[in-house]
Order: C-alpha cells, then sequence, then structure tokens
C-alpha cells in the first residue's frame, strides 16, 4: 500500500478515514448502530484535535494475498495536542525486508532519523509556516461534510449490519459482511476503487504480488470498535477480503487488515531527541537554495523569421549570493549585434526566505521602476526556472504569469566554465 506522510503523522485522520472513507463498503462493515457510530467517530476526532492535552495512537495496517502477508507497517504515533509536536516510529516489511524510520515534529522543526547511517537531519520550518496544527479535524473540512452525505445515501439498508453492545460503560460496535449481503452496486465500486486506487499495477509490481484484472469482488469483511466511557473510540479493528484474477487468469484472495489503537490519553510524553554528539544534518524547509546555486545561468533568445528560428541574443541570470536561503542576483539580455531589441531589460532581484511556504520568490524594480515579484525553483540537478511579473495566490498556492510576452523562456541552464 502506498501512504502519504500527512496521513502517517495524523494519527486522528487515519482514525476518522479508516472507518467513514477507507473504501465504498468500510462504513457499512462496522454495523448496526450506524448513526451512533458515526456520532462517535466524530466526537473522537473534536476531542483528539482540541480537547485533550496528548494520546498515544498505535497502529498496524497489513495486506496479504492468499493469507501470506505482502507488507506490514506498524506505526506507534505520540501526539502533543496542547504543544503541537509529535513523535512516530514506524517499522514496515516490505518484500521480506524490514525497515525503521522516527520523526519527530513541532512548530519550529521536524527531525527524522536515519537508521541505516544512526544520523539525524533536523529541517527548520518557515516562520510563517509555523502555525500550522499538528493534528486537524477532517471533520470540518466541506469536502469530508460532502462525502459524509453520500455516505449516508451510500449506506440504506445496510445500516443495520451494524450491531451495537454496551457493557461497564462502554459500547462496542460489531459487524459483519459477506458477499451474498453487499448490493452489487456497492460491490462495483468496491472492486473499481479497489483495482484502480488501492492496489493499482504500480502498487501491484512494487509489492511484487499478481495485479487484480477482472472478477474482482468482495469476499468478506468485519470490523469492531469499542467506544469507551468519554465517548472516544479507543480501538478499532478492520479486515477485508477480495478476490480478484490477474492477467492469467489465476484467483487470488487480496485482504486488507487494520487495526488502532488509541492509549495514555493526557499521560502521553512527546519531547524532541537528545542530538548532543549525534551526526546531525541541518537544513530549512520549503523551496531552499543553498551556495551551490551560485552561478550564471542562460538561455536563447529566439525569433521566429519567416518559416524558421533565429537567435537573436541571450538571457541571463547570475545567482552571486545564498545566505540562509535568501538569494541575490541579477537578470540582464545581450542580442547579437546589429539586431535592436525594443527593451533591453537589466535589473538586480533579491529573495526573502521567509516569506512564502510555497514559493522562492523574487522582488526586483523594472525597466520603469515598478516593484514586481516573480518566482524561482529548481529545475533538474542543477538548472533554474524563474518567472518575471506574476501574480501570487499565496492562500491556495498559486500563481499567474506574463513572462513579459509569449517568447520568454523560463528555462535556465547553468553554465561551467
Amino acid at each position: 500500500m502506498k501512504y502519504s506522510k500527512k496521513t502517517a503523522a495524523a494519527c486522528a485522520f487515519v482514525l476518522g478515514a479508516a472507518i467513514l472513507t477507507v473504501t465504498a463498503f468500510a462504513d457499512t462493515v462496522l454495523g448496526s448502530g450506524f448513526n451512533s457510530l458515526k456520532d462517535s467517530v466524530k466526537t473522537t476526532m473534536t476531542k483528539l484535535t482540541g480537547e485533550v492535552d496528548n494520546f498515544t495512537a498505535d497502529m498496524i495496517v497489513s495486506v496479504k494475498v492468499d493469507d501470506k502477508v505482502i507488507s506490514e507497517t506498524i506505526n506507534t504515533i505520540k501526539v502533543d495536542v496542547k504543544n503541537q509536536a509529535e513523535e512516530m516510529n514506524e517499522r514496515t516489511l516490505n518484500k521480506g525486508e524490514i525497515t525503521e524510520s522516527y520523526r519527530y515534529n513541532d512548530g519550529n522543526q521536524s527531525i527524522y532519523k536515519n537508521t541505516e547511517t544512526d544520523s539525524y537531519t533536523v529541517v527548520e520550518k518557515r516562520k510563517n509556516n509555523a502555525d500550522s496544527k499538528i493534528v486537524e479535524n477532517p471533520f470540518e473540512e466541506e469536502q469530508v461534510k460532502d462525502a459524509e452525505k453520500i455516505l449516508d445515501a451510500f449506506v440504506g439498508n445496510l445500516q443495520d449490519i451494524i450491531q451495537l453492545e454496551e457493557s461497564g460503560g462502554k459500547k462496542m460496535y460489531i459487524g459483519n459482511l459477506s458477499d451474498t449481503q453487499i448490493p452489487p452496486l456497492a460491490n462495483a465500486i468496491s472492486s473499481f476503487a479497489f483495482k484502480y486506487a488501492i492496489l493499482d499495477e504500480w502498487n501491484a509490481k512494487r509489492l511484487n504480488i499478481p495485479s487484480p484484472k477482472s472478477n474482482i469482488y468482495l469476499v468478506n469483511a468485519s470490523g469492531k470498535a469499542v467506544e469507551n466511557e468519554d465517548g472516544i473510540i479507543e480501538s478499532g479493528i478492520f479486515t477485508a477480503s477480495i478476490s480478484a484474477k490477474d492477467n492469467e487468469g489465476i484467483e487470488y484472495i487480496y485482504s486488507l487488515d487494520f487495526s488502532i489503537d488509541i492509549k495514555d490519553i493526557n499521560s502521553t510524553v512527546v519531547a524532541a531527541p537528545d542530538l548532543d554528539g549525534q551526526n546531525v544534518t541541518y537544513s530549512k524547509e520549503g523551496y531552499q537554495f543553498d551556495s551551490k546555486f551560485i552561478g550564471k545561468y542562460k538561455n536563447d533568445i529566439v525569433k521566429i523569421k519567416g518559416s524558421s528560428f533565429e537567435k537573436v541574443g541571450e538571457r541571463f541570470i547570475e545567482i552571486t549570493s545564498v545566505e540562509d536561503g535568501n538569494i541575490k542576483g541579477k537578470y540582464y539580455e545581450v542580442y547579437n549585434e546589429g539586431y535592436k531589441a525594443e527593451n533591453i531589460r537589466n535589473f538586480d532581484f533579491y529573495s526573502n526566505y521567509d516569506e512564502s511556504i510555497y514559493f522562492t520568490k523574487l522582488h526586483y524594480l523594472d525597466e520603469n521602476g515598478e516593484k514586481k515579484t516573480g518566482i524561482i525553483h529548481q529545475n533538474g540537478q542543477q538548472n533554474i526556472n524563474v518567472s518575471f511579473d506574476v501574480e501570487i495566490d499565496e492562500e491556495n498556492g498559486g500563481y499567474s504569469y506574463s513572462n513579459y510576452d509569449d517568447e520568454f523562456d523560463s528555462n535556465f541552464v547553468r553554465i561551467f566554465e
């Protein structure tokens, strides 16, 4: 399976996604007190992301083919909600090989450990990114609210499959589904999601397992969730098996097992690792440049002449200094002898590292003395891409640009002399 860093870090989000949105059938699996369970999940998210001080989540996700474990990931995540910090220890079994990783994250820094070299990387965060929350409540987002409405309509009469039991102040939600209980539409959507989103050809090749191609259907699914006295789901188990045939018509049973335990609420301690005497590399977050990018870059100024192209000059970018992620340099144009340009551009530029969480923004005065903004980022290993006269949408992380004219080439190649 392929998991994003955000999913691995935000254990509360994983809990909600696992129970409510993993696949089209996942929510129907955890059964009869459907509305009660859904309310419990929402309560859990609210408390874990804002009301408790801290907690620990243990998660295990495994993929099997014909009962043989192909991939397994074990995560222990400690979250300090009050102080906005987290630690994650991960152990992964993939193709018979075991790898381990460690990460610490707070508002000012992220620390990663390379277990193979026993070394650490410390990434300093941008100042205007330090206010982001460690764990967000997914149910506050509009997309999840819309997905919930679709889910309610989709589940329909399968809600009664969830069985609710109460004992000792705790609630237990139990559900089981067989292939005969699943409506054709649910099975069709689940099969589509499994083939193209969960175990597509890329993931199947990466895991070295047969790729599901045809006759895909859900064999069975089951789940259990336990809600404690405070209304928090303290544990959950989900398993599903799908039958499918590969390119050669051979049938396999693919199984997904997921479990989570929420524990040590308000007694979890999250602390940055002691790096004294350790092998540590320090860097900064984001679109970063360092001293190796100091140098000259160029591209050709080309015009269309008749039915051919004609080189009439060259554009140059010179990065003269890089200090703490801040760039200084100049842009200029040199035209061939005998060619008269309407305007020969020549100006200095600079950047402020902490100004944007998405871009390295360049500031300069154009030929009319007006303040303008540009964007610079790496292009491949040693080259750069530069756009001038841009309008930036910082909220959504996008920008639009004119680049002076349609003939401007934003790709600049490093000159080695």
